[in-house]
């Protein structure tokens, strides 16, 4: 009865804590007696209720699109490092100390974006264009410049969080990560459409959408739940075994996540493969000759109505729901606060880096779609396969391998932010932005994704809606993520030309 007495008490004194004091430990182990197992049960429900009560006293809200935004800072404040007696996880991380305002400098900002190990792939970009102009041949042409375009949607992302930084507002750094968080998959799609290349354009969308939903999540759902802790259980993760000693790979482990931002989002997506699949059905449903102009009118008219529905979502995430929508897995692990961290750019060299980037990334993306033609007939590549498996992990690299890290390091929250995020970000943004740049430039892009593509991308949606809808992952939910990927890459890989 004593012992039992003492619980509630326990979970009361855990609100009066520190974030690494959050959860309630079990009570001390006299000598030669053997520790009694903690009920699963009763360790969820303190996890749950430790982090209700710190998502209350957090104040602000922390949108998916904050999120993004953090989760780039912290790719800047981070470095990997084997373990950290401290903290969470084993792929911890030391902190770089915060530079004071003397020590800012745009050019030490500037280098500190540029100094990197992608941006050694920057080399590929005079390759690639020195390969276009000196008639090396479309394959190192489309190679070349695929590489290059990993390191410059890097330095790009970087530039729009450093803009952010300088600018010092919550809402204007969750527009812009909003507006331009996908601008390499934008700045590509304009330059295909340029070219008449319309399936290819529709392809990268739906493929950027794929990859984010159930590549990186998936990716991080199954590497998050291998990879081993240094404690039995904080507020973002609990491994269900007695006795557990650190390990740098364990079983039993369960990682925590908000599903309230993830079931929004999965809503607005599948309010986007409604009015993708609606059209297709249109289209389907009469003679394409006949209908094309009805098509297009349709498709331009739910464009513009897609993009208030964009509007909808940000006015959400950014204001009248704020702190519903607040995740304590955004605001850092349990031993680091990421909070008040400053640019290393002023506003202007941040507009100014990203413009010059911008101006390379048209360039390669240039080069890159003028070679996707001869790629397709003569080196057996289907267009289809270009457009939904390569140019989206081009454009996503960097973002795709700081989703999965975060998982690891037991910040699933700042993984499904960016994952689940991107994915909405273009399903309901860069989506109808292309048909309506499309109509700027005369081309008659519209809605219609194909029957095929259709199916994929709603059941693509549907199987991670059910498995993110309890806020709980492990190893095998991403395991089910990475083999739907695995099965849409074969599909497309081996679908016959006339079915594109």
């Amino acid at each position: 009865m004593g012992r039992t007495a003492s619980k509630p008490s326990q979970l009361e004194a855990s609100a009066h804590t520190g974030p690494a004091e959050l959860c309630p430990r079990p009570p001390p182990t006299p000598a030669r007696a053997r520790r009694p197992s903690i009920d699963t049960e009763q360790r969820a429900a303190a996890v749950a209720e430790a982090q209700t009560r710190a998502e209350l006293r957090g104040g602000g809200g922390v949108s998916v699109l904050h999120i993004k935004a953090m989760a780039i800072r912290l790719r800047h404040r981070v470095q990997s490092t084997p373990r950290h007696p401290e903290a969470s996880s084993y792929v911890a991380v030391d902190i770089v100390p915060k530079r004071s305002k003397e020590e800012h400098s745009d050019l030490a900002g500037v280098m500190a974006i540029i100094i990197h190990p992608l941006s050694s792939l920057l080399v590929a970009f005079p390759l690639g264009i020195a390969a276009h102009m000196r008639g090396w041949g479309a394959l190192p042409t489309f190679w070349l410049n695929i590489l290059a375009l990993i390191p410059l949607a890097k330095i790009l992302g970087d530039g729009t969080e450093e803009l952010a930084a300088a600018i010092k507002n919550d809402t204007v750094s969750g527009l812009l990560n909003a507006t331009l968080g996908n601008a390499v998959e934008m700045i590509l799609s304009v330059q295909t459409l340029r070219r008449g290349l319309l399936e290819v354009v529709k392809a990268t969308l739906l493929g950027s959408i794929l990859s984010n939903i159930l590549l990186v999540l998936g990716t991080s759902f199954l590497l998050g739940g291998l990879t081993g802790s240094s404690k039995s259980h904080s507020r973002n993760h609990i491994i269900h075994l007695d006795g557990y000693k650190p390990a740098r790979c364990t079983l039993e482990k369960e990682q925590f996540f908000s599903s309230k931002n993830a079931l929004v989002n999965m809503a607005m997506q599948l309010l986007a493969c409604m009015t993708c699949a609606l059209p297709t059905v249109f289209a389907a449903e009469s003679d394409l000759e006949e209908t094309r102009d009805k098509v297009v009118e349709v498709s331009r008219i739910g464009a513009v109505i897609i993009m208030f529905a964009y509007v909808a979502y940000i006015v959400f995430q950014l204001h009248t729901h704020k702190t519903m929508l607040a995740l304590d897995e955004g605001q850092g692990s349990d031993d680091e606060d990421e909070e008040d961290d400053e640019g290393g750019l002023s506003a202007g060299a941040a507009v100014l880096l990203m413009a010059v980037t911008t101006v390379l990334v048209s360039i390669s993306s240039e080069f890159l779609s003028s070679a996707i033609d001869e790629v397709v007939k003569h080196c057996g590549i289907p267009e289809l396969f270009i457009g939904i498996i390569v140019l989206p992990f081009a454009g996503n690299a960097c973002e795709h391998a700081s989703a999965v890290r975060f998982a690891m390091q037991d910040r699933l929250g700042l993984s499904i932010g960016i994952a689940v995020g991107s994915s909405t970000q273009i399903a309901l943004f860069v989506v109808p932005f292309t048909v309506m740049v499309g109509w700027l430039l005369g081309q008659p892009m519209d809605l219609v994704f194909g029957s095929m593509n259709t199916t994929v991308m709603i059941l693509g949606v549907l199987v991670v809606l059910t498995l993110v809808i309890d806020g709980r992952s492990n190893w095998l939910k991403g395991f089910m993520l990475c083999i739907a990927y695995l099965f849409c890459a074969v599909l497309y890989w081996c679908m016959p030309p006339h079915m594109d």
